[in-house]
Parts: C-alpha cells; sequence; structure tokens
C-alpha cells in the first residue's frame, strides 16, 4: 500500500455509540459489519454519533484541570508548569514544522466521505433520513473549517479515498477563497435538510438547522474578514470579504428572526454568572447547543471543571476592556477609581467583570448552610493571580459532593449571533442604530450596562492598536465580543482573522499588582511596573515579548513527510 497522507482507514467501530438520550455522552459499540449495515435511518443516526465527540467541551474527569478554551492568549495564560502547551506557541511564532502530523490529519473526512457516499443504500422512508444526511454534511463542513483555519489551502475530497485514486491522493490544494465556498456549500446544505432544534427528541444536543445558521454565521465572519484584513499579504483570499461578511450578516439575522432563541435576562449581578454554571440546559432559550454530562452515568461522563483552581490565570490586560458602569471607558470615566489591585478591580465596572474575575470576598462555596470564601489567589497556580468566576458551580448538591463534574459546556449561544451580525453590518459599513439597539445593546441592558450610541461614541486612549485605522463603532464592536464572550475560545481565532499582530508583538501579558501579601505567597516574576510578569524570560520576543512572524505564523506549516509523498502540494508562507 502507498505511504501517501490520504490512505485512512476508515474502522467504523472507532467511538460508536449506544443508544442513550444524549449524543455526547454515548457509550462505544463493537465495530459493525457493512454488508449488514445501512438498513434504516437508525443506522446513519448510529455512524453519526461517533462523530460528536469531535465537539470539545470540558475535559474528561481525571484529565487534571479544565482550562479556557482561550488559554495561551492575551485574555489567559497557563501556568508555568504547563507553559507552552496552548495558544502561546502560536501567538510567540515557536512552532516548528513537523516531520508527521502537525494537525494535518484527514480522518474524519475520510469518513464521513464514507458516510456521505453511503446514504443512498439506506431505504427511503423516516422522518429523520433526510435530517441525518444534513447532519453529514455538517460534520464535513466542520472538520474542514477547522483545517482551513490552521492550512488555509487545501485539497477538496468529496469521496473516500482508495488506492486507486492516484489523482486525488496526488492532487494539489484549492486556494483559500475555493475552500471556504466548499465549506459554505456544505452548511447550505445542512441547513436545507435538517430539522430545527425544537422538532427534534434531543434538542440542544444533536445538530440542527439553527446550529447550522450560527456555524454558518460564524465561519462566514471568519473569512470575510480575514480576506478584509489580510489583502495585501501573503494570506490574502481571491475577494475582499464583503459577500462573505453579507453571508455572515444574513444568517446571524435569519436566525434573529425566526424567534427560536433569546437573550436569558435576570438580576444584572448574577444573570450573567449563572448562565455558565448549570448542570442541565435543556429549555434554556439562549443555549443553542450544548455537551451535558452526568457523573451518575460513569466517570467518563463527568467533566474536570470541579478541580479550582485550574491552573490558568486571567490577565490585567483583559480586565482593561471593561467599561465603567457609566459606559465610558476607564480611562476617562469619573466612576474608576483603579485597578491595580484586586481588591478595586471590580468597583464601578461592568457588572459582567465581576461576575468573570475572582476576587477576595466573592463566594467559593456554598454547603449546607456554611459559605466559605474567596481570601488570596494562588499565584504560583494561576501565574497571574486573577482567577476564574465564570464557569463555576459554587452551590454544593448534597447527592453529589464537592467534586461535581456535572456542569454542561456550552458550544453556540445566541449571543453569539447578536455579537457576528453586528460585526458583520459595520464591516460592510451598513451598520445602523436600530441594529446595534437589536444586538450590542440587547446584552447591554441585561446587565444594566449604558447603551451604545452610534453618533456618540467617546474614544478611549486604550483602544487596541491592531496596525490599521478602526471606525470607533468597530472597536466598541470588538470590546463588546471581548466581554461577552470571554473564556469561551473565540479569541485566539479573532485575532488571526483580524490580523491584529501589532497588538501583541513585541508585548507580555501580565496579572495582578503584586502587593506585599501575594509576594510572600508566590515565586512568580514581577515586572518593574510591580505586576506579576509570568512570562518573563519565557518568550522569544524583542524586549522578552511575544515573538510573531506576520509572513509565516498566521498559518501553520504542513509536515514533510506528506511534501516529500505528494510533490504536488505546496508548503505555506514562511516555511
Amino acid at each position: 500500500m502507498k505511504k501517501i497522507f490520504y490512505m485512512l482507514i476508515l474502522v467504523m467501530g472507532t467511538a460508536m455509540y449506544s443508544c442513550q438520550e444524549d449524543f455526547l455522552e454515548r457509550s462505544p459499540l463493537d465495530q459493525i459489519s457493512d454488508p449488514e449495515f445501512w438498513n434504516s435511518q437508525s443506522d446513519l443516526e448510529l455512524f453519526l454519533n461517533s462523530f460528536y465527540d469531535s465537539f470539545e467541551g470540558w475535559p474528561a474527569s481525571g484529565g487534571g484541570k479544565a482550562p479556557t478554551k482561550d488559554e495561551g492568549t492575551d485574555f489567559a495564560l497557563e501556568g508555568l508548569n504547563a507553559f507552552g502547551g496552548t495558544f502561546t506557541q502560536r501567538m510567540d511564532g515557536v512552532v516548528n514544522v513537523p516531520g508527521s502530523g502537525g494537525g494535518w490529519n484527514w480522518g474524519n473526512i475520510r469518513n464521513i466521505n464514507y458516510f456521505l457516499a453511503n446514504v443512498d443504500r439506506v431505504p427511503e422512508g423516516g422522518n429523520m433520513r433526510d435530517h441525518y444526511v444534513g447532519e453529514g454534511h455538517f460534520f464535513r463542513a466542520w472538520f474542514y473549517f477547522d483545517l482551513f483555519k490552521d492550512f488555509g489551502a487545501l485539497p477538496i475530497i468529496t469521496v473516500p479515498v482508495t488506492a486507486e485514486d492516484e489523482d486525488i491522493l496526488y492532487g494539489s490544494r484549492a486556494n483559500r477563497t475555493e475552500v471556504f465556498d466548499f465549506i459554505l456549500s456544505d452548511i447550505d446544505m445542512a441547513i436545507s435538510l435538517m430539522d430545527h432544534s425544537h422538532q427534534l427528541a434531543t434538542p440542544g444536543t444533536r445538530l440542527s438547522k439553527d446550529i447550522a445558521l450560527l456555524f454558518k454565521a460564524r465561519a462566514a465572519l471568519y473569512a470575510g474578514t480575514w480576506e478584509k484584513y489580510h489583502q495585501g499579504s501573503v494570506f490574502e483570499g481571491q475577494t475582499n470579504g464583503s459577500a462573505y461578511l453579507q453571508e455572515a450578516a444574513d444568517a446571524a439575522k435569519q436566525l434573529i428572526d425566526e424567534g427560536n432563541f433569546s437573550l436569558i435576562t435576570g438580576d444584572s449581578s448574577s444573570v450573567y454568572f449563572d448562565l455558565f454554571n448549570q448542570v442541565d440546559y435543556s429549555g434554556n432559550r439562549e443555549v443553542i447547543f450544548y455537551q451535558h454530562f452526568d457523573r451518575a452515568v460513569g466517570d467518563s461522563f463527568s467533566n474536570q471543571l470541579w478541580n479550582w483552581p485550574n491552573g490558568y490565570g486571567y490577565t490585567y490586560d483583559a480586565s482593561r476592556f471593561y467599561l465603567s458602569n457609566d459606559g465610558l471607558p476607564i480611562a476617562v470615566s469619573p466612576n474608576f477609581i483603579g485597578d491595580e489591585t484586586l481588591d478595586i478591580l471590580e468597583v464601578n465596572r461592568d457588572p459582567r467583570l465581576a461576575q468573570t474575575f475572582m476576587v477576595p470576598g466573592d463566594i467559593r462555596r456554598i454547603q449546607g448552610t456554611d459559605t466559605l470564601y474567596f481570601e488570596n489567589p494562588d499565584v504560583d497556580n494561576s501565574g497571574t493571580g486573577i482567577e476564574s468566576q465564570k464557569f463555576r458551580h459554587i452551590v454544593v448538591d448534597p447527592a453529589v459532593g464537592i467534586n461535581n463534574g456535572n456542569v454542561d459546556y456550552i458550544f453556540m449561544r445566541y449571543a453569539e449571533a447578536l455579537l457576528i451580525y453586528a460585526e458583520a453590518k459595520a464591516e460592510l459599513g451598513t451598520l445602523t442604530q436600530a441594529d446595534v439597539d437589536m444586538t450590542i445593546n440587547q446584552l447591554r441592558d441585561r446587565v444594566g450596562m449604558p447603551h451604545l450610541t452610534i453618533g456618540n461614541i467617546t474614544s478611549d486612549p486604550n483602544w487596541p492598536d491592531y496596525g490599521y485605522p478602526l471606525s470607533d463603532v468597530l472597536q466598541e464592536i470588538r470590546r463588546e465580543r471581548v466581554v461577552e464572550l470571554f473564556a469561551e475560545g473565540f479569541r485566539f481565532d479573532d485575532l488571526m482573522r483580524w490580523r491584529a499582530h501589532e497588538y501583541w508583538m513585541g508585548e507580555r501579558f501580565v496579572g495582578t499588582f503584586a502587593t506585599p501579601g501575594l509576594k510572600e505567597l508566590s515565586n512568580v516574576p514581577v515586572n518593574a511596573d510591580g505586576f506579576f510578569d509570568p512570562f518573563q524570560n519565557r518568550l522569544s520576543g524583542p524586549d522578552g515579548g511575544y515573538g510573531f512572524d506576520p509572513e509565516r505564523d498566521y498559518l501553520m506549516p504542513l509536515p514533510t513527510n506528506e511534501l516529500t509523498l505528494n510533490t504536488n502540494l505546496d508548503q505555506n508562507p514562511g516555511w
């Protein structure tokens, strides 16, 4: 058999699932026999269940920690004992060309192409057959989009590949615009075939038309802003991004207008915090797609979120995106009293800051009639001294105990659709005040923050310098995206699609001010201004900051063995 990068064996039994009700917590089945398969729509469901593990929620119980998906960006730094095992390597530009692997993995695409090639063997009939075909197209788009973000140009493969398919095996890469058009076509097919979530037996844990719409909006925003901001660079696409941005706006608006989801509202001082620590999101109108955990089923169905503190720390720099409670930037607000130390960090600020960051006096745990309060951060564990309040389940369930691994993980929620719509419209230059009121100001209303008014935006001396001019309203929409989606795994992709390297190159992000009391409890380095500086002497760039080559590091390198086996493949720029 030829040793080439598409030689992938379909092992259909791998990660197949049993007939539990929630599709993200299935147990493996024995291998199934292909001649005896493809008899009913249940076979389609069984095959597809194996792909649900590709949605990564909290690490399974026993994983040691449950880090934020933004770990390794300017939002959150990994603990020093795990330095470099996150996005830090990408941000610092120290990735090496791998001999093999390196994320150039086509197994899932090989398997989903096998599924799509065989669905017609299942007899017509059954009310879910078309839906499952739609799921197949969704999964192929999802797997392609993951590769697209890392590698850009890709071979477009729509059939199961065998050793005889030399034209495919030794084919070249389609350009990034062609690849994304292919991804969009698969998403559109999924949207046309799948049912809405409320029409399914297990809404929220099974793929749906609503999930596909939000995925389309997310992916099109990524592609559109990439093609806009990378114009003239070695990573440019074939367009200026406008068509993709319109696709993003249209998909988000369709999801909004259909009215199946809305923001959860409540007490402005706790509603945001309460959204992220629930053990069951069924019936939650904001959560569109989630992973359900249930320790009662077994340890493999619980997660590591209970293991707090979690070996990472939020940054002081991230906290400065949050406005004062009068809606003004902290640099100009009379309400701002300072933010260097934890005791004043959250005073007179956007309420989402207090519901995301942890400061002394916050509740750590409520167990029966006992309440345990947070006193001092574990600086050595976090690196920055700023620990996470978001995602914490503080009320102990007596039936489960302190180590509760049942907190569900949100993959998609309605707030993201609002933010995508606002950003896409602003990038297109068509944003109106009505659009802002329908999106950004709904998010602000939930936490009691003043509205954003297009004609009355106060200039912020601390707006990030992304390396190019940006309108006031786009600066504020990007700020709102930071605050609302903080630590939910969007940050690295945002920095990449915005071509924002000027913002972090040569910089180091720091923790809280090292008061004498905290210094005594920590061995973390402190910078000249007195802030914890965990990456001091760790990064590769100028002045000890991030090193990043903007002509190379926006994409990953292809492994050398693939380039050797297929000379029609070309390496990414700069590698």
